[in-house]
């Protein structure tokens, strides 16, 4: 089994204020298996980043429940099982983008859904105080002749991973100003 990894950012809010609203949300919603004893917070970028649990599940539904509850953005970025990153962002529980760069990864598509999970840097530029340019080559498709060409070119000079690697998501972090790790 590969790496299952989310990451929880709330902007505009406090500590203290996202363990009460995911304490809340934990209790109203048992299957999501959100353990708040091993998630990680720590205050960030003008928010909260918030590692959640191993086994905690609702890509969308976690970071919805939340900005709708605290009345503020809230993007959970994810690796699913080692092999992809993506996110899901929402502000006052309304979905303002969503990225996923092997959206038929699980099957068929259409091409709405597809639009609707291609990620757009202007959205998350204007929420992150970025330039559109400092996050657009992060929000590419992965197709089959990239991964399994084995070679992940880097999206920007100063990133660690390369397109096609999960951990580029890190990369993102960094760059929207919540750097991953302590």
């Amino acid at each position: 089994m590969g790496l299952f990894l989310n990451v929880l950012i709330v902007q505009n809010a406090k500590e203290q204020d996202v363990r009460k609203s995911l304490q809340t949300m934990g209790e109203r919603f048992p299957k999501w298996s959100l353990d708040l004893s091993q998630c990680s917070y720590q205050e960030c970028g003008g928010g909260v980043k918030v590692f959640l649990n191993e086994h905690c599940c609702g890509y969308h539904n976690v970071p919805q429940a939340v900005s709708e509850d605290l009345s503020c953005p809230a993007l959970l970025c994810y690796i699913y099982d080692g092999d992809f990153w993506g996110y899901y962002f929402y502000d006052r529980g309304e979905r303002v983008d969503a990225f996923d760069p092997i959206p038929d990864y699980f099957g068929e598509v259409s091409e709405k859904e597809r639009e609707e999970l291609r990620g757009q840097s202007e959205v998350i530029a204007r929420y992150f105080n970025v330039e559109p340019s400092r996050i657009e080559r992060y929000l590419v498709p992965w197709d089959e002749e990239l991964l399994d060409s084995g070679e992940f070119p880097k999206a920007y000079p100063d990133d660690k991973f390369g397109t096609g690697e999960d951990w580029q998501m890190a990369d993102f972090l960094r760059t929207i100003g919540y750097p991953y790790g302590w």
